[in-house]
C-alpha cells in the first residue's frame, strides 16, 4: 500500500475488532410507506478515548431492487464520550428507472470528537420512504466502521470540520461553501480534504423555474497552502452533476490531496457550486429529521459538510 493516501488507506483497510465495524445485509425492506420509516442497521463501539480524541466514521449504505422510486438516506448518530449527527441521501430507482440509480451506493463519513474520556458510540439508520404507493420494497446492505482514532487537528488541537447551515440553501449563481481556513500543526508532509454535497432538485419552491424537469450544476473542491515558500495547492476535484425530477437529488463525494511543504501549514479549501442549467438546485443541511418511525421527537444532521485529514507518507 505504499504511496497510497490516508483516505485511500482508509477505505482498503478492513478493521479487527468487530466491536468498531459492522456489516449489515444484504436485508429486503419490505412495506415501505410514502412517510419516512427510520430503521436502525448497525452500531460500532469505539476503546476508551481521552477526551479531545477525534475519530474518524466511514459508512457505506447500498441499496438496489427497487419496486418504487425509494428515499435512500444513510445517517450516522454518535454519542457517549462525543456527539454527531450526518446524513447522506439519494433516490433509488426501480428496473424502470435510470440504470444509474438502480443501485446506488451513499457514502456518509465525518469526524467526531471525544468532547470527554469515554467511549464513543454510532449508530447506522436507514431513513426511506415510497414517493410512489405505500409498501414499495428495497435491499439493502453495508457497513460502517471506525477508521481511525487518532486525526490530528488544527493547530488548537479543534478538528477540521465545516457543514453547511441546516435547512436548504438556493444555488441559483455562484456559492463558496463551506471553507475551512485553519493552520496545522508542523510536522505533516499532506493533508486530505473530504466533501461531501447533497445536491437537490428545486421543484417549485425556486425561481425562476427554466426548466423544472431538472437542475445541472458544477462542484469543485479547491485546497491550497500557505506561509512558506512556493506553496502547493492539491489537484482540483470537479464534477457536473444533473439530478432529474424523478431521481430527486444526488450526494457527490470530492477529494483531493495537497502537499505541505516546510511553513506551508496554513489550509484553505472550498467548494464551489455552480449553477448550470434547468431549475434553481438547492445544497442540503439535514433540518427536522424524525428520530424514529412515527416519532414526534425530531433532531437536525450535518448534510453538506468538508473536513481535512493531515498525514505522513
Amino acid at each position: 500500500m505504499a504511496g497510497l493516501s490516508l483516505a485511500a488507506l482508509i477505505v482498503a483497510a478492513t478493521p479487527a475488532l468487530a466491536a468498531e465495524s459492522q456489516d449489515f445485509g444484504p436485508k429486503v425492506i419490505s412495506g415501505i410507506p410514502t412517510t419516512q420509516q427510520v430503521i436502525p442497521l448497525a452500531t460500532i463501539d469505539s476503546p476508551a478515548l481521552a477526551a479531545g480524541s477525534n475519530a474518524y466514521v466511514y459508512s457505506e449504505l447500498k441499496a438496489s431492487g427497487a419496486t418504487d422510486v425509494n428515499l435512500i438516506d444513510n445517517e450516522i448518530r454518535c454519542s457517549g464520550a462525543g456527539g454527531s449527527s450526518v446524513v447522506m441521501g439519494e433516490n433509488v430507482l426501480p428496473p424502470t428507472g435510470d440504470a444509474a440509480h438502480r443501485n446506488i451506493t451513499v457514502v456518509t463519513r465525518f469526524l467526531v470528537t471525544a468532547t470527554h474520556a469515554g467511549v464513543i458510540t454510532c449508530t447506522l439508520y436507514l431513513r426511506t420512504s415510497s414517493t410512489g404507493k405505500a409498501g414499495s420494497q428495497e435491499t439493502v446492505q453495508g457497513n460502517v466502521r471506525f477508521a481511525s482514532y487518532s486525526i490530528p487537528g488544527d493547530v488548537n488541537g479543534v478538528a477540521m470540520q465545516t457543514s453547511l447551515p441546516v435547512g436548504t440553501t438556493p444555488l441559483s449563481s455562484t456559492l463558496v461553501a463551506p471553507v475551512i481556513d485553519r493552520d496545522i500543526p508542523a510536522g505533516y508532509s499532506k493533508v486530505d480534504v473530504v466533501a461531501d454535497v447533497e445536491f437537490h432538485w428545486c421543484a417549485g419552491r425556486c425561481s425562476p423555474p427554466t426548466d423544472p424537469n431538472f437542475s445541472q450544476a458544477r462542484f469543485a473542491l479547491t485546497a491550497t497552502t500557505s506561509g512558506g515558500a512556493s506553496c502547493a495547492s492539491g489537484p482540483v476535484a470537479q464534477t457536473d452533476e444533473y439530478v432529474q425530477q424523478g431521481v430527486n437529488h444526488a450526494a457527490i463525494p470530492l477529494y483531493t490531496t495537497v502537499v505541505v511543504k516546510p511553513g506551508c501549514t496554513h489550509l484553505h479549501a472550498q467548494v464551489t457550486s455552480t449553477y448550470l442549467a434547468g431549475n434553481v438546485g438547492l445544497l442540503g443541511g439535514g433540518s427536522k429529521l424524525t428520530d424514529s418511525t412515527g416519532s414526534a421527537g425530531t433532531h437536525d444532521s450535518a448534510m453538506t459538510h468538508m473536513f481535512a485529514l493531515p498525514h505522513n507518507g
